[in-house]
């Protein structure tokens, strides 16, 4: 053998080692039907006022690629065997026990819009110590999402006055007893409840509808957004309220048109709505007055969405808020329009 020879089979040896402890590092990757399910708590938050009797979290089945690949974006593929969830109360702030604010709890899921596991008398099974804040529940095959609801004290909190400290619980997951069905739960996810001071910004309002003059200012501001709203008069409409809730700004203003609906096989007559919402950008929440931003995103005709802002302040008097706002939506805005709205 030459040297030329030599020295070819000599570097071809090499490399083929070279790739042998290059590939000894290399993990294979999970076809998608083998990676685990992955259940998660399906909010990050919630909150309701201070004499709210209950709440409660979801903990449902993360996305995965649709095995019948009907759907590219993906799908929730429910469990074919129950299994067993795990999750504990991890801090709480505003009072000393659990114990003094959770009275009772139960788990459910939702059957169709009009029955539940509890209306059909399933159990699944949950538990709940209110002394370590550690819980357990099913997590039923077939099913995309479970809620769990906790009967609360509707008094601990209620009182008359501005509350600056946080009154709030946080809930995570924290394992899941899965047998052979491969499964996870998502432990860095986080649910957190809070208890929203009635005496500050948040709760209902109402628009005084028989005062032409804010019956008007209420048309200009939010009929900017909506055509309906913009064409109202005072005599079709039966009232209006305005609402500062977790996260959310809402207004609704119920017609005095009726309509029928079937309320799961019974046929009600109620008074039409329209609702405006806007997740909230900014808003004091600790004070008397101060700032609120909301804002959200309108489809247009073609398809394509514009978002429309209000920004301005507020301030509590009693049980009057009087709120300042100005519009912005596709290249218009309104001027400063105040509101004076009653508890």
């Amino acid at each position: 053998m030459n040297i030329f020879k030599y020295s070819v089979l000599s570097l071809l040896l090499l490399a083929l080692v070279a790739c042998d402890k290059k590939n000894d590092n290399v993990i294979a990757p999970i076809a998608g039907e083998n990676f685990p399910q992955i259940l998660n708590l399906a909010d990050e938050g919630d909150g309701e006022l201070e004499d709210e009797d209950k709440f409660s979290f979801k903990i449902t089945l993360a996305d995965r690629v649709d095995p019948k690949g009907e759907s590219l974006e993906g799908r929730i593929v429910p469990l074919q065997k129950t299994v067993r969830v795990n999750f504990e109360v991890t801090s709480f702030k505003g009072f000393s026990k659990l114990s003094d604010y959770i009275e009772d709890a139960t788990a459910f899921y939702e059957i169709d819009d009009c029955n539940t596991s509890e209306d059909m008398n399933i159990d699944l099974h949950l538990t709940f110590d209110k002394a370590s804040g550690k819980g357990s529940v099913d997590f039923p095959a077939g099913v995309e999402e479970i809620e769990v609801e906790f009967e609360t004290n509707p008094d601990l909190f209620d009182d008359d006055i501005l509350n600056t400290s946080d009154r709030k619980i946080e809930i995570q997951l924290s394992s899941v007893v899965a047998g052979d069905e491969k499964v996870v739960v998502n432990t860095a996810n986080r649910f957190e409840y809070q208890v929203l001071d009635d005496e500050s910004v948040y709760g209902s309002y109402e628009v005084d509808v028989d005062d032409a003059a804010q019956f008007q200012k209420f048309i200009s501001l939010f009929g900017l957004i909506n055509e309906d709203v913009k064409n109202l008069t005072a005599d079709e409409v039966e009232e209006i309220e305005v609402e500062f809730q977790y996260g959310e700004f809402k207004a609704v203003i119920v017609l005095k048109e009726t309509e029928q609906i079937d309320e799961c096989g019974e046929v009600e007559t109620v008074n039409k709505e329209i609702e405006i919402e806007g997740g909230i950008e900014e808003l004091s929440t600790d004070a008397l007055e101060g700032d609120v931003e909301f804002a959200d995103d309108l489809e247009q005709e073609d398809g394509s969405e514009l978002e429309f802002k209000y920004k301005g302040g507020f301030k509590i008097v009693g049980s009057t808020l009087q709120l300042t706002l100005k519009g912005e939506y596709n290249d218009e805005e309104t001027e400063k329009i105040t509101l004076i709205l009653k508890k």
